[in-house]
């Protein structure tokens, strides 16, 4: 079984050279190598270090500044490519302390015995939580809270107003532009699940995309199967469709809030749809596991605490340009700072539940096989 001491010594035998963790990271996940851990350091007196799995990138210092500032150091990170290589990994024997699920994958990591329930008296800073992400759809299981809210953002399209200004207005805006055929060969899909084939569900039409029928299901196909021949790729490399954008390969494509701010700040002449269907709405956040020991938990509450609060979520914000779930975070910047991030500068909490907020996707296999089916052109 694979301890944190062997991932410490393996990482330890690594001459990272010229490249920072990010860098070593993109390149791994390349090669199709799962996760690595990057010991960050020890807590004070703390002989078995607190361990978070999570996304790469969350690791950075201004991201929990608040447990540093009490600890001396930072918490001991092992990161994951995605949710699917978390989870094999953590049914093989991988035993973390804390993780980073979205919401859609909380049911599911519950009744695999990994989550464990969060005692809300010990959040420091939860009633300054945005009042919409109390009640994430499949948070909160038989009157446990399972999981708690640190980070949401939009799957939107992301178009480039000089070339497709019919689309420019409000009104016009929807998920059809990634169906149309004049603009064959310029447009990108998310390659997963999630953001790829629930996109397709909600512009079909779907009276719950999360939970289709078989006869919503094969709309849904027939809707992929048409779109398939229009795009330029199915992609997971976020700067790779922010550059095809930038350069015009790219006229639209399913994407995040990052986009537009990095798009915005190049001077590029772009848009973040707010599609008619509705956009989706993601919600990623924080769990403590079976797997953390009693003399761990101050600790698991203080990292959490950290992650939540303010000083955070300005960070997050400016940096990623998608939202934090701190409703006091929005204050510090202007109405211009937000829309360049695809954020509001109105009402945060009518802006997040407009969406379609992901929830768990009930005929998961059947929908995955049908995707690769598509793909393969089957």
């Amino acid at each position: 079984m694979e301890t944190k001491r062997d991932i410490e010594r393996f990482i330890d035998e690594i001459k990272y050279g010229r490249l920072d963790r990010r860098q070593i990271m993109r390149i791994m996940a390349s090669a199709g190598i799962a996760s690595f851990v990057f010991p960050t350091g020890r807590a004070k007196a703390q002989e078995d270090p607190l361990m978070l799995y999570t996304w790469a990138g969350y690791e950075v210092p201004e991201m929990h500044q608040e447990f540093i500032d009490k600890y001396g150091s930072s918490p001991d990170y092992s990161t994951w490519g995605d949710e699917e290589e978390a989870e094999i990994k953590m049914r093989s024997g991988f035993e973390p302390d804390m993780v980073m699920p979205c919401s859609y994958k909380v049911v599911k990591w519950t009744d695999l015995g990994i989550l464990r329930p969060i005692d809300e008296t010990r959040l420091e800073h939860w009633d300054e939580i945005i009042p919409t992400l109390y009640n994430v759809p499949d948070t909160v299981l038989e009157g446990r809270r399972m999981w708690v809210p640190a980070w949401w953002g939009l799957t939107s399209v992301t178009f480039r107003t000089d070339i497709c200004p019919e689309y420019v207005p409000v009104d016009a805006h929807t998920w059809g532009i990634l169906w149309d055929e004049k603009y064959s060969g310029r447009l990108s899909m998310i390659d997963s699940l999630i953001d790829g084939v629930m996109v397709a569900a909600i512009y079909s039409g779907a009276a719950d995309p999360f939970n289709m029928t078989p006869e919503e299901t094969e709309v849904c196909k027939q809707l992929m199967v048409r779109q398939k021949p229009l795009l330029r790729f199915y992609t997971n490399d976020n700067s790779g469709w922010q550059q095809a954008l930038a350069s015009g390969e790219l006229v639209a494509a399913d994407s995040w809030n990052d986009t537009i701010l990095n798009l915005s700040n190049q001077g590029v002449p772009s848009m973040f749809m707010q599609p008619k269907e509705g956009a989706m709405t993601w919600t990623c956040g924080l769990g403590l596991t079976n797997w953390l020991s009693p003399e761990q938990e101050t600790m698991a509450y203080d990292l959490m605490n950290a992650y939540l609060s303010v000083d955070t979520g300005i960070y997050w914000v400016e940096t990623f340009g998608m939202g934090h779930s701190n409703k006091n975070v929005y204050a510090n910047f202007s109405a211009d700072d937000l829309t360049k991030r695809g954020l509001t500068p109105g009402d945060i909490d009518a802006y997040i539940a407009a969406g379609h907020f992901q929830a768990t996707i009930k005929n998961e296999p059947e929908l995955q096989a049908m995707y690769e089916q598509v793909k393969a052109g089957i």
